[in-house]
C-alpha cells in the first residue's frame, strides 16, 4: 500500500482519501517531515492534488499543523488544492486564505 503522504522540499504531498481513520498515520508522516527539517520558520506547502476525498478530521489535522507553524514563524501554504478540499473549507465557511496559495 502506498503512503497517503509524501514529503520533500518543504511539500506535502497527499493522495488518495483522506478520512478520520488515516488522521493518526497523516500526523505521523507531518511530523516526521517537519521534525526533520533544520530550519523550523519559513514556509511549508500542501500538494492537494491528487486528494479524492477529505473529512473534516483531516481538516483539523491541517489547521493544528498550521497554527503550530504561525507559533514557529513559519506558514502553511497551499500549492494545488482538490475540489473536494475547496468544498470542505466552504461547508466550513472558513475563508480561501485560511491556506494562502504559494508556490
Amino acid at each position: 500500500m502506498s503512503s497517503l503522504v509524501t514529503y520533500a522540499n518543504r511539500t506535502f504531498t497527499f493522495t488518495g482519501k483522506l478520512t478520520i481513520y488515516k488522521v493518526s498515520e497523516l500526523k505521523n508522516k507531518i511530523l516526521e517531515g517537519y521534525n526533520g527539517e533544520a530550519t523550523k520558520a519559513g514556509d511549508f506547502f500542501l500538494d492537494l492534488s491528487a486528494v479524492e476525498t477529505v473529512d473534516a478530521a483531516v481538516l483539523q489535522l491541517l489547521i493544528s499543523f498550521k497554527n503550530m507553524l504561525v507559533k514557529a514563524q513559519g506558514n502553511l501554504k497551499l500549492k494545488a488544492s482538490a475540489q473536494t478540499f475547496d468544498s470542505l473549507l466552504d461547508l466550513f465557511g472558513m475563508p480561501a486564505d485560511t491556506f494562502p496559495k504559494g508556490k
